[in-house]
């Protein structure tokens, strides 16, 4: 099923392509993947009133390379969650066959305590699991949270999730049977924990080999340092990286509810960026190699060296052919009064190419330059943020910059209609077409939109 012809790119930056604005509704965090032919899903929440006892459903939705919608208008509802009345972060995928993989919280089986599903649903709209998904944890016990799932080199898919102090992990089959069964619930998948220690998971992508890797925040509680550890998981369940983990960072502490992403490198490693609010406000990036060894020094590098000024909201993105990685963070004077957009470019190593101070996109300012998210393009990187203004209303910008920090297309706009806005989620097709996906309040609730950028800076449908 198609939608009308009008619903494709828009070449209009006031005129983005918005995917669900149900009327008074709730719509957000949206997130995007590319397929293989430049096709796109989207997948977000939705707190949709006109629903008794609404909480926040699963939707999703399918685009052609042009944009056309192909599911209906504000998509295709994946679960509807009455009485979920807040959201966290959730997992979303694509396998080898073309269908979308979305983990998330869910009180369909239990009202009275969430449960984590994983939902394998079709480029036609269909759930391919049934209705009710997979359940991946059962009972009231566990407080089970911010689930992330990827899809191995040989077709699995695994699932990570929080339960209580522990990271756990459970690796399905194409057709949703759990592989990694113990022979009690205590033992029910791979269990990330230590003892007097929270382990709480950050991210998941699938690694060479049919292995994963994971990341996950360690401390000791609240009000105490936290840590970025890391492991590799094989396919049959065995830690790859040793039972002590890879201590990704352990010098400081991270910022407080800070569970950063990270982007897989193409060759079994993984490539990690964080800040810190120990002993200041900075931002670093890592990369741990296939064998669990860090490329970078101990504890990373960092983005900008020396000076007053502190540096938070990191996003990276990382180019497999040259090894180097591209950080593009808010920088903020001492008094944390300004923000700007500034950027790094690291090498194989982790020296700093673009200087000890690193590229300014956009100079401290009154505005507030915040969520800032890259892609890797060219040799270089293009990078959006939200220039926020003092109202608390904003615009989406962004830059294309090459391999030596030279501005291959200056700012331009995005979405150029001034109103407040949220969560950028950016992605990369194949054929160097990238979008942003974001939550914008123009009519005055949250809705979801996405823009298409060109590989020439331009929007629209290429060519026209």
């Amino acid at each position: 099923m198609t939608s009308s012809a009008w619903a494709q790119w828009s070449s209009d930056p006031t005129q983005n392509l918005v995917l669900s604005n149900f009327p008074n509704a709730d719509q957000v965090q949206p997130k995007t993947a590319a397929l293989p032919n430049n096709t796109w899903y989207v997948s977000w929440f939705n707190n949709n009133p006109v629903i008794p006892n609404s909480g926040y459903n699963v939707y999703y939705q399918l685009l052609s390379a042009t944009g056309v919608q192909q599911f209906p208008q504000n998509g295709i509802q994946v679960a509807l969650e009455n009485g979920l009345s807040s959201t966290q972060d959730y997992g979303f995928a694509i396998d080898g066959e073309g269908n979308a993989i979305l983990a998330f919280q869910d009180l369909r089986r239990d009202p009275n305590n969430a449960q984590i599903t994983v939902a394998k649903m079709s480029p036609t709209g269909q759930a391919l699991w049934g209705p009710l998904g997979v359940a991946l944890t059962f009972g009231n016990v566990n407080s089970n949270n911010a689930p992330k799932v990827t899809v191995t080199t040989d077709g699995y898919i695994v699932v990570g999730w929080t339960s209580n102090n522990q990271t756990v992990l459970q690796k399905l089959t194409p057709g949703g049977s759990p592989v990694w069964v113990g022979a009690t619930a205590s033992n029910y998948g791979v269990v990330l924990q230590q003892s007097g220690y929270y382990y709480s998971l950050a991210d998941l992508h699938a690694g060479d080999n049919g292995s994963v890797v994971v990341s996950f925040v360690v401390n000791q509680g609240f009000g105490s340092n936290s840590y970025l550890y890391a492991n590799k998981i094989s396919p049959s369940g065995q830690l790859m990286w040793g039972s002590g983990n890879v201590h990704v960072f352990d010098g400081g502490s991270l910022q407080f509810g800070e569970f950063p992403y990270f982007v897989p490198d193409g060759n079994g490693g993984g490539v990690f960026s964080w800040y810190t609010n120990s002993p200041t406000l900075q931002v670093y990036a890592q990369h741990i190699l296939t064998d669990g060894t860090e490329a970078f020094g101990h504890n990373g590098s960092q983005g900008a060296i020396g000076g007053s000024d502190v540096r938070v909201s990191p996003s990276l993105s990382y180019n497999p052919a040259t090894q180097e990685t591209f950080l593009v963070w808010t920088e903020e004077d001492s008094t944390q009064s300004f923000q700007g957009i500034s950027a790094q470019k690291f090498n194989s190593a982790g020296a700093l190419e673009w200087g000890n101070s690193g590229l300014v996109i956009v100079p401290l300012g009154n505005d507030a330059q915040i969520n800032p998210v890259n892609v890797q393009i060219g040799t270089g990187a293009l990078a959006y943020w939200i220039d926020e203004q003092v109202t608390g209303n904003g615009t989406v910008e962004a830059v294309k910059l090459d391999g030596n920090g030279s501005l291959v297309c200056p700012e331009f706009a995005v979405s150029s209609a001034v109103s407040p806005k949220a969560r950028l989620w950016a992605g990369l097709a194949p054929s160097g077409l990238s979008t942003v996906a974001f939550q914008d309040y123009r009519s005055g609730n949250s809705d979801i939109y996405i823009q298409n950028v060109n590989s020439d800076c331009t929007l629209g449908i290429e060519g026209r």
